[in-house]
């Protein structure tokens, strides 16, 4: 028996795959800070509203409105594209760590952090409103990214890669939403960031579930179709069918794609994902909530973890709750206040080394007075590994680790318009699965900023 060899580093996928603690959040109808960003008690501009109809539409995570950005309007820039019914994002994700307990060594770097580690994603997406008035709109989507990192498994890496090639449109006021082309899904299911806005980060350990079962991710854009019905009480159900990203690997996927525009790729068979769930923003009258819960099938052939053959597909099956505690009394938008909330995801451990993830977590948006769009966050959870890794790897006498666990405390501040800074001390007891290793003290800091 011969067990399925494990790519270097490959468990700290989890610490780079798109979530973690540390996220600003605030509710879709909040007037002074819509979909998460930090806003100024000023009067709004109407101009911003208009210019927030050319962001990206269609997802469930949000990142921050053009009020909320570095640029806003420099130059007339966006005034100017929007008389031509085009709009324009830029955003750059940077990320460090740095474990401060690791000996420094000679030997390949084993997890994140052991040495000093870092990544950088830049993305531009242009928007084109066919309709810029109305209830409903039409909107052709574009996206590019850079991805670099210091260390390979972080990464991948992309040089310049499709991020987004979609038409995306709305019927019946948006009680219908449908989105076809090459969709990136991270941003679409899940909602792997606390509080479900872009703009704090990646912090700490998250699920790396989805994207081990295909679904698409930034760097990575696949042939897909999302449909959406928007229901009653805040209801929806959301259904997803995309060319799965490589099972291979993610750095198969970037070998055999680099610039993401094939609309197959080898060994990479159709995933189906559905979500259902309560979104409900945060009002005058009402508190944040969003429960969903969903499953992914993918029909690709992936190896075994213990050597013997390839299975005929994969799962994956998540749930997950928010739900805001407390409103602060002297609240600048609704959403402030303290939010509690858990994660469940769960694959089969016969061909996935990740098989289950719990997290629970405690965020307050709005630490201090002067502080109303800060953020202070808690977080635990655990990743269990595959049963039938470890014993392939015990039947060759190698040590390997149960679990991971990981304690993370993390704070978001908004420094500026557009500009998010995240600092988290994150300890983490078996940051390797093999071999096995002490435990890590994380120091983590990143930089978002959005244009």
């Amino acid at each position: 028996m011969r067990p399925r060899a494990m790519p270097a580093g490959a468990l700290l996928l989890a610490t780079t795959v798109l979530g973690g603690t540390g996220v600003a959040h605030a509710a879709d109808g909040d007037n002074e800070a819509a979909a998460g960003s930090a806003q100024t008690t000023a009067a709004p501009d109407p101009k911003f509203a208009l210019f927030d109809r050319f962001m990206e539409q269609g997802l469930l995570v949000k990142m921050p409105p053009s009020r909320d950005t570095i640029a806003k309007d420099a130059w007339g820039l966006r005034s100017a594209l929007a008389e031509h019914d085009i709009g324009i994002q830029f955003l750059s994700l940077n990320s460090s760590a740095y474990d401060l307990h690791a000996p420094r060594t000679q030997g390949p770097q084993r997890y994140n952090g052991e040495n000093l580690s870092g990544m950088s994603t830049q993305q531009v997406l242009v928007t084109y409103n066919f309709d810029p008035q109305g209830d409903d709109q039409k909107q052709l989507i574009f996206g590019a990214v850079n991805t670099l990192a210091s260390w390979e498994p972080l990464g991948p890496r992309a040089k310049i890669s499709l991020s987004r090639l979609a038409y995306y449109q709305s019927f019946n006021r948006k009680q219908w939403e449908l989105k076809i082309g090459y969709l990136s899904n991270a941003l679409e299911y899940v909602g792997i960031y606390t509080g479900g806005s872009l703009a704090g980060g990646t912090q700490g350990l998250n699920s790396v579930i989805p994207f081990q079962v295909g679904m698409s991710r930034l760097p990575f854009a696949s042939p897909g179709m999302n449909l959406q019905y928007n229901g009653r009480n805040e209801f929806y159900n959301k259904f997803g069918i995309q060319r799965s990203i490589s099972p291979r690997g993610s750095q198969a996927e970037i070998e055999n794609n680099e610039h993401g525009f094939r609309w197959r790729t080898p060994d990479a068979g159709t995933l189906l994902i559905d979500e259902l769930g309560v979104k409900r923003p945060a009002t005058q009258n009402t508190r944040y909530l969003w429960l969903r819960a969903g499953a992914i099938h993918n029909s690709s052939d992936y190896r075994r973890m213990d050597g013997r053959g390839e299975s005929d597909d994969n799962d994956a099956y998540y749930a997950a709750a928010d739900v805001q505690l407390t409103r602060s009394e002297s609240a600048v938008v609704p959403s402030q206040g303290w939010n509690l909330g858990a994660t469940y995801n769960v694959a089969p451990s016969d061909r996935n080394l990740y098989t289950e993830y719990f997290e629970a977590r405690l965020y307050k948006l709005g630490t201090f007075r002067r502080r109303p769009f800060d953020m202070l966050a808690f977080n635990v959870n655990r990743t269990e590994f595959s049963e039938e890794a470890r014993a392939a790897y015990a039947a060759r006498s190698i040590p390997t680790a149960h679990y991971m666990d990981a304690a993370t405390v993390s704070y978001m501040a908004r420094v500026h318009a557009g500009t998010y800074l995240s600092t988290a001390l994150s300890h983490v007891s078996n940051p390797t699965f093999s071999p096995k290793h002490d435990d890590a003290l994380n120091l983590l800091v990143s930089l978002n900023l959005f244009f």
